[in-house]
């Protein structure tokens, strides 16, 4: 069966997508992060509020912003707005600083990329974290969720295993 989304009906299931993955990523970051005592989710309790999401929703934003902007990724534009965005509280990892570091100084992103854990680029889970709403918003074709998750990929990371990550969620969220 195929089938062609409009541009609304796109943006709404990359939103859905998005407050999913923020409240997972707030929930989660809540289990990393120093906290005065654990709390037992299997006797249905919640830490208390507020719960702040990571670099992982913030670049996720990017990527979203970036399909309602465009309908796609521009690699170009989308690692500077990986660079502007960042910053040290939202948990970022010392690859991704370094990365988005070089390119907010001008490196350009594939140099940037590339430079990361001693020249193999990081095989890392950051772009496969960040690209569900890219998934849902192709959710009319695998095909082009798994190009545009590759596009996303590239911008941090430049090994070969951390780009599948991301193409191999966004496919999945597509479907």
């Amino acid at each position: 069966m195929s089938f062609t989304l409009f541009a609304d009906a796109r943006l709404a299931l990359a939103r859905d997508s998005l407050a999913g993955l923020s409240t997972g990523d707030a929930l989660g970051a809540q289990y990393f992060l120093p906290a005065p005592a654990p709390v037992d989710l299997a006797a249905d309790a919640l830490p208390p509020a507020p719960w702040e999401w990571t670099d992982d929703t913030e670049m996720a934003c990017s990527v979203l912003a970036q399909l309602a902007d465009s309908g796609g990724i521009d690699r170009d534009r989308l690692a500077l707005s990986f660079a502007e965005r960042c910053t040290e509280r939202r948990g970022y990892g010392a690859g991704a600083m370094l990365i988005l570091g070089l390119v907010r100084t001008g490196t350009p992103w594939p140099l940037a990329a590339a430079s990361a854990f001693d020249g193999q680029g990081s095989c890392g889970n950051g772009a496969a974290m960040r690209v569900g709403p890219l998934g849902a918003y192709f959710a009319d074709s695998t095909a082009r969720a798994a190009a545009q998750a590759r596009a996303s990929a590239e911008v941090t990371h430049a090994h070969p295993e951390g780009i599948a990550g991301a193409v191999a969620v966004a496919v999945a969220a597509a479907l």
